[in-house]
Formats: C-alpha cells, structure tokens, sequence
C-alpha cells in the first residue's frame, strides 16, 4: 500500500487526475509497478505506486516516451488533455456530439480551469474530499462510515422514484462513499478491501432494516458493474452547456464493482454447432504450429481483416496466442467451414474472465463471439451475418443456463455492427476499451 503516493504539486495532481479517468473510462488494466499506456500518439511510462480497487490509484512519475521507448519529459497536463482530446474524438464516429463545433472540447476546459486552479474536469464533492483528507485512524473512519451511511445515503436511497438507477448509483456510490474510501486506501489511512467489506455490511443492514431499500442496495452489492460518469471518453461527451458557456456534460459508464469479491469459475467455452457451416477447433500442431495456424496467420494479416482485427503479428506470435486459447478455458479458437472450404475464423468467449467484464452488468455465463471472414470472395454475400446468427444461437443451445451473447464491434467498422444488427444483435450500448470505443451488441436469448 502506498502512502502519500502522489507527487507534491498541482500539475502532477492535475495529470494524475486525467490518467486515472483516461484509465477508468478506457477500461485499461492497472496494477503496481510500471505501466506503459499509449493515448491517441502519445506514449507514456507511468511508474503505478497504489493500485486501487475503487480506481484511485496513485502514480509516481508520468513520462512521455520517445520512438525508441526512452523517458524524455514528464506528462505536462496540457498534453495529457490534448492527447485525450484527439483520442476520444477519433475513437467515435463523426457524427457523434463530441465531435460537433458546439460540444466544445476537453482542450476548452482546461483554458477555463487553469486560471481557477481546477483539477479535475468532473470534481468530487468538496465536503467528501475534505473528510477523506481529515480521517487519520481506523475509528474515525468507522464513525464516519456509519454516519455517511445513515446520515446521507439512506434519506437518498429511501426517497429514490425508482426511475435512474445509474444515476442514484453514481450519486451515493462511485462518487460518494467509494470516493472517500478510494482517497483513504491511497493516503494509507486504511485498507481499500477492508473499508468495502465495511460498507457492504452497513448497506446490508441498511436494507434488512428498510425493505424499501433492499432492491437497490441488492443491486450495489451483486451487480458484477456498477455506474459512474465519464468526462473524458465517449461519443456523447459535451463541453458547452446550451448557453454556449464551458462546462463538462459527462455521460454515464461502466466500470467493475469493488464491492462483489471474485467471482465463481464457470465452465469452459462449449464448441456450438452452426446451421449452414461447419465448425472445428483449431488445432496446434508442431513446432510451427501446423496447418491451422498458418491459416489463421495467412487470414489476419489480409488487408480486410488486419484493418479492423490490428493482430497482423508473424507466424510465431500467433502460434503462441492460439496454443494459448486451446490450452486455457476463456476462449475458444475454431476454423468455420462452408460448402466444403475454410472461409472464416471464429473466437469463441466467456464474459466473466474478458476484458468486457467491467463494461456492462453481464451474467454469469455470458458468452461472447469475434469473427473474421478470411476469404474475401466469401465477404458482401451474408456469410458473416448468417454464421454471427449460427454462433449465438448454436452457443445459446450449447449452454442452457447462458443468458445471452454479446460482441464488441469498433464503432467505425460499420459493416461488422450492421453484420450483428442483421443477424438479431441490438446494440445496448457503446464501451470505451483500452485500443477502441466499441459498440456492444447483445443476442439474448428468445423470450427474456
């Protein structure tokens, strides 16, 4: 555990602030030790002191990186803001409200904040900040977590319409108690996974006490996600109120609960039968891999696949990443077949162990689906569409207890998320990953 794990000085406050959001909002995985992240163009060496579970990590040095991976200077706020800027506009499509003239930009913001000393494009409650400055011992903080619970939550929890429950949830919870909790595990003053047990026990009790309470709360404490607002990434994003005036407009995101403990495993990928096509698991043979893999290799390094799948990697790597999937349970490498020949490649996924864990509410045996068509004679005829319907029916049948299958699309490959919408995929919403802004589309399963 880290303790005072920020460096003294506004700017680096300034910069750690925008990495942690960068970092939330794309999903990116952080843990201790040194971590190397690119935004848009920019590289960066960031020196992780304090993973935290509610994503108030603490940094040490932020560096940018020159083409040959050498530190050159420290990330100036300004490039941080400019490079996410650039980043999260060229991640969503043209059209979107973050790329129109009037949203202003994340750039303005900074202008705006400079003079006034701000920090942060979307600032916590000042009075929650200042508590979590001024706790030092372990029975300030179970005084100040029962009465916060008591005191602030409950009269908001007990008169909640029923009407937003993201927004409830990021009110009290992602931007009040986790806030608080987050700045206390990074000041050192107590641990992060001792004070969520803490405050998962108090809602409990909260709940048994107040049954009015008890659909929410439940919620809070199994939800696999919970909801927070994004003031960096995503397509809706806005910088201008309707008067014209700077001021940040956030949207609404995912990101992994910190109060629900690891999850149960859950069975390997089933191998689906597909209507219209054959399917077989690819097969690692030999030092090179074999016959499958140099298949898969010759697919993912065509133009038409390596521009939206980016794995245009040599022989070797790919043989070591489908050895990989074969020898683990997350994910299941195939070779799809069609009146007689090899035509695509098809990724088969659990949910629960995928990075798309912490971007929606998904369940417990949700599986997903990536898919190339490798050969292009095979591409513009509904091939993909038709075998996207195979798969998620065929896995639906596979895994009874499976509630549905999803798939993450980039936003600007629209002929993939129209491949999805034709093959019964809706589009639920729209994730920011650590490469891309994906569009997730749902196949559930008839009649729920």
């Amino acid at each position: 555990m880290g303790n005072g794990a920020d460096l003294v000085g506004r700017t680096h406050q300034r910069a750690s602030v925008l990495l942690r959001r960068w970092l939330a909002e794309t999903h990116t995985p952080v843990v201790e030790g040194e971590l190397r992240v690119t935004i848009g163009s920019l590289p960066l060496h960031v020196d992780v002191v304090y993973d935290s579970p509610t994503g108030a990590h603490g940094f040490g040095s932020i560096r940018v990186l020159d083409a040959g991976g050498d530190h050159v200077v420290s990330a100036d706020p300004a490039l941080l803001v400019a490079a996410c800027s650039a980043d999260a506009r060229a991640r969503s499509s043209p059209e979107s409200p973050i790329n129109r003239p009037e949203s202003g930009s994340l750039v303005e913001w900074l202008l705006h904040a400079l003079p006034r000393r701000e920090v942060d494009p979307l600032p916590h409650a000042e009075d929650l900040v200042a508590v979590a400055r001024s706790l030092s011992n372990a029975a300030e903080v179970q005084r100040w977590l029962t009465a916060h619970v008591e005191e602030r939550m409950l009269p908001e929890v007990l008169a909640w319409d029923g009407t937003d429950r993201g927004d409830i949830t990021a009110q009290l919870l992602s931007r009040g108690a986790l806030v608080v909790i987050g700045l206390l595990g990074r000041r050192g003053v107590a641990r992060e996974d001792h004070l969520l047990g803490e405050l998962a026990r108090r809602l409990t009790a909260l709940a048994e006490r107040n049954p009015g309470a008890a659909g929410l709360v439940e919620h809070w404490l199994t939800s696999p996600t919970l909801t927070d607002l994004a003031a960096l990434n995503g397509s809706g994003l806005r910088y201008r109120d309707d008067s014209g005036a700077v001021r940040v407009r956030p949207v609404p995101f995912e990101f992994r609960n910190p109060l629900v403990g690891p999850a149960p495993a859950v069975p390997g990928v089933p191998l689906p039968e597909l209507d219209g096509f054959t399917v077989r698991p690819v097969r690692v043979t030999g030092d090179d891999g074999g016959p499958d893999v140099e298949l898969v290799h010759r697919w993912m390094n065509r133009e038409h696949v390596a521009v939206n799948w980016n794995q245009d990697w040599s022989l070797p790597v790919w043989r070591d990443e489908l050895a990989e999937q074969v020898a683990g349970d997350h994910s299941l490498p195939c070779i799809v077949g069609l009146d007689g020949r090899d035509v695509a490649y098809l990724e088969l996924y659990r949910v629960r162990p995928d990075k798309l864990a912490s971007c929606y509410p998904h369940g417990p045996r949700d599986l997903g689906a990536h898919v190339a068509i490798g050969e292009p004679d095979a591409i513009g005829r509904g091939v993909g569409s038709k075998l996207l319907r195979a798969a998620a029916e065929g896995l639906l049948e596979a895994d009874p207890l499976a509630e549905r299958v999803v798939a993450e699309p980039n936003v600007h490959n629209r002929a993939s998320v129209g491949a999805f919408g034709k093959a019964g995929f809706a589009r639920a919403a729209e994730v920011g990953l650590a490469n891309k802004n994906s569009a997730l589309m749902v196949f559930e399963r008839s009649g729920e």
